[in-house]
């Protein structure tokens, strides 16, 4: 094998893909953090113990998830404008609550019902009718609030004639118990052991909301569930009829700025953590994106249309990111290096051509002053060319293909010392 020739044709090809490799490397995104910030509402909520879900499935791709806890989805909108957070569960209904520009929201996650528990002794058909009574809206902060004073000031409750109060959930739950409130609106999971506590309670009964379409037309982010009858004990019969329930939806919601790579993670968590079955939800019907108040993010558009990308759904989520990257890095690369291998051997064929040429021209021009030499311009002639016999005797030898031009170089220089020799031997000069 001619390593030379080997060397000249992929040593300028190899440089090239450097060159081509580190500018492609400055221009693909860089590598995501291993990182992940998620703000969540309080540690006996929904939003906390999916947290830790996704930071369990996380950790098995690589990645440490910090879940910062709060009172609830407000603060965490907060968190998220002021780059506090990477991403936070979010209820749907509160996005008027802050400000939210430069977030983006991953789709929706499950239903939230609005549950309205009021004591029995004060029943309520419409929410109008809870003007001049105690009402629990949730703490500050929280998801709760802004979606509570929203509908009851659209029902002509507010503060001026009604007592308005923030509690904590479980605070909440006990006043309501007790009699010391009249009403409380909270939004948590079904799961959540306080509303089954509350459901079972002989003091406090739960809101079924008439009226649906007026909500959900007004609402365009809420839906109707139902609680069926005897869904919670089918020995007590609790609830003892069917509950029509207003239903905002969770939402994952992320920074516009926050690496797309994060992006798909979540919303591969979000997938395998949501989408069974529920109290609610029918199978695969979330993550989803309908029912969300925030732009969607463009990423989270086509993976909730079209599923995953192709690598991720048959290698693991960091094996297929890395190939993927690397692909997007190689794949220029080799379509420039592999015409490049093409012409390279021609070239280097050219090149190794003129330089047998290139001693010709030389030859010829001493051959040419040879044919109307005096004697002693025939013996500097042929010193002339015993020079370019030693130069020729140094240089390395041309591939095979221009051996046959090497070798008749050499045979006619040694011809034309000869014919320069005779000449300046006969000692006359040319006519």
């Amino acid at each position: 094998m001619d390593w030379k020739k080997l060397a000249w044709v992929l040593v300028p090809a190899l440089v090239l893909m450097l060159i081509v490799f580190a500018v492609l490397n400055r221009l693909v995104e860089p590598l995501p953090p291993r990182r992940i910030t998620i703000s969540t509402g309080r540690e006996n909520g929904a939003y906390y113990m999916f947290a830790k879900e996704y930071a369990k499935l996380a950790a098995a791709d690589g990645f440490t998830v910090e879940i910062l806890t709060g009172a609830g989805t407000v603060e965490t909108l907060k968190r998220l404008t002021a780059g506090q957070a990477m991403a936070g569960f979010v209820q749907g209904g509160s996005a008027e609550a802050t400000h939210t520009e430069g977030l983006l929201s991953l789709g929706s996650l499950y239903y939230e019902p609005i549950w309205l528990f009021h004591r029995r002794t004060r029943p309520l058909r419409a929410l109008d009718d809870l003007r001049g009574l105690s009402i629990q809206v949730g703490e500050e902060g929280s998801g709760i609030r802004p979606l509570a004073m929203r509908l009851l000031r659209d029902s002509g409750v507010t503060p001026q004639n009604s007592r308005i109060m923030a509690l904590t959930t479980e605070d909440a739950a006990a006043a309501l118990e007790a009699g010391r409130i009249d009403a409380a609106f909270f939004i948590v999971a079904p799961t959540v052991p306080l509303v089954r506590r509350l459901l079972l309670s002989p003091a406090v009964s739960l809101w079924s909301v008439r009226r649906t379409l007026a909500y959900t037309t007004r609402y365009r982010f809420l839906s109707t569930v139902t609680l069926g009858e005897g869904v919670v004990d089918l020995v007590t019969d609790v609830p003892d009829r069917d509950v029509l329930l207003l239903a905002a939806t969770a939402t994952l919601v992320v920074r516009e700025d926050v690496h797309p790579v994060i992006v798909r993670l979540l919303l591969k968590t979000a997938e395998i953590v949501h989408s069974g079955p529920g109290l609610f939800e029918a199978p695969n019907a979330f993550p989803s994106d309908a029912f969300v108040e925030l732009p969607l993010h463009e990423v989270a558009r086509r993976y909730l249309r079209k599923g995953p990308p192709f690598l991720e759904r048959y290698l693991p989520f960091w094996i297929a990111v890395t190939v993927e990257r690397w692909a997007l890095l190689l794949l220029p690369a080799v379509g420039i290096l592999l015409p490049l291998i093409r012409i390279l051997p021609s070239l280097y064929n050219s090149q190794m051509r003129r330089r047998v040429t290139r001693w010709y021209r030389e030859v010829h021009d001493i051959d040419h002053a040879l044919a109307r030499a005096t004697p002693e311009e025939a013996q500097a002639a042929a010193e002339r060319l015993r020079n370019v016999q030693a130069r020729l005797a140094d240089v390395t030898p041309p591939p095979p293909g221009l051996m046959g031009e090497y070798y008749d170089l050499k045979l006619h220089v040694e011809w034309l010392i000869e014919q320069a020799e005779d000449r300046a031997a006969s000692g006359h000069s040319p006519r």
